[in-house]
């Protein structure tokens, strides 16, 4: 999959995208349609979508990127709020071309755990022609204990965790070490100032600001309060659907993206 460097006041943000490889200075083409847009989870990075982005979009359209502190995009410091990773997300995209006068749709945004957060804030302040939401629950539903564990992670007096009811047991091992091995790519560091974002920006979110086509996926074996919590934001937003694939879990774009991609399509042509 192509991948690029873009610089932001000399940080660099690692971008994959589909279709054709551009040189470093041009975007990618991302053809006629609405352009998809994939953030990522807390602690996680762009890699977790390599299965997705071609799945969406082949020829191109679709991008997702590294927030800095995270994967392979510079800083040792994570952006501090929802809403500044939101900002960061609308500069790469207007770099990309994909927030433009010439264009005939704005972004469809695909947000995964906290990325489904920075799409919600994203949309709550600046047009979008849709968003897919998956993972969203375990992002609204962070609690201080996790934070406290973290914190402990960071100073070397806890292990990193992992949860394996976070993956499908249908995917079997190789899924579970896959997981795994995306949860140790960023340090926890920056994961722990997005818990610490999440909470903050959960605890204030009006879900009456955002008048989109909203589509929220869960994955049949996800974790039941999480899917609660997604079902009342679901229940909370003007214009959403909720759908449920099977044989995944909070990993959902690692364990099925075509199923996924099938619903970001979906969104994507109705825009």
């Amino acid at each position: 999959m192509p991948e690029k460097y873009l610089r932001r006041d000399a940080l660099p943000i690692l971008l994959r995208h589909t279709g054709r490889t551009t040189l470093p200075q041009d975007p990618p083409s991302l053809g006629d349609r609405a352009p998809v847009l994939c953030l990522h989870d807390a602690g996680l990075q762009s890699s977790v979508f390599e299965g997705l982005l071609p799945e969406i979009a082949p020829e191109g359209g679709a991008i997702a990127f590294d927030l800095p502190g995270h994967g392979r995009s510079g800083s040792l410091d994570a952006l501090p709020s929802i809403e500044a990773m939101a900002e960061m997300a609308k500069w790469v995209a207007q770099w990309c071309g994909a927030i433009a006068e010439a264009r005939s749709a704005s972004p469809v945004l695909v947000g995964h755990g906290m990325g489904a957060l920075v799409a919600l804030e994203w949309a709550r302040t600046a047009p979008v022609s849709g968003l897919v939401l998956c993972g969203v629950g375990l992002a609204l539903g962070i609690e201080d204990d996790a934070i406290s564990y973290m914190r402990e992670v960071t100073l070397g007096k806890a292990p990193r965790p992992f949860d394996p009811k976070r993956v499908c047991s249908d995917g079997g091992r190789p899924m579970m070490q896959k997981a795994y091995m995306e949860g140790i790519k960023t340090d926890p560091r920056a994961t722990l100032v997005d818990l610490k974002a999440s909470l903050a920006w959960a605890s204030d979110f009006d879900a009456k600001e955002i008048d989109c086509p909203t589509s929220i996926v869960s994955g049949s074996s996800e974790n039941s309060d999480c899917v609660t919590r997604a079902e009342a934001l679901a229940a909370r937003l003007p214009s959403c659907e909720t759908k449920t694939i099977e044989a995944a879990a909070h990993f959902l774009p690692l364990e099925q993206p075509a199923a996924l991609a099938a619903e970001i399509r979906r969104v994507a042509e109705a825009a």
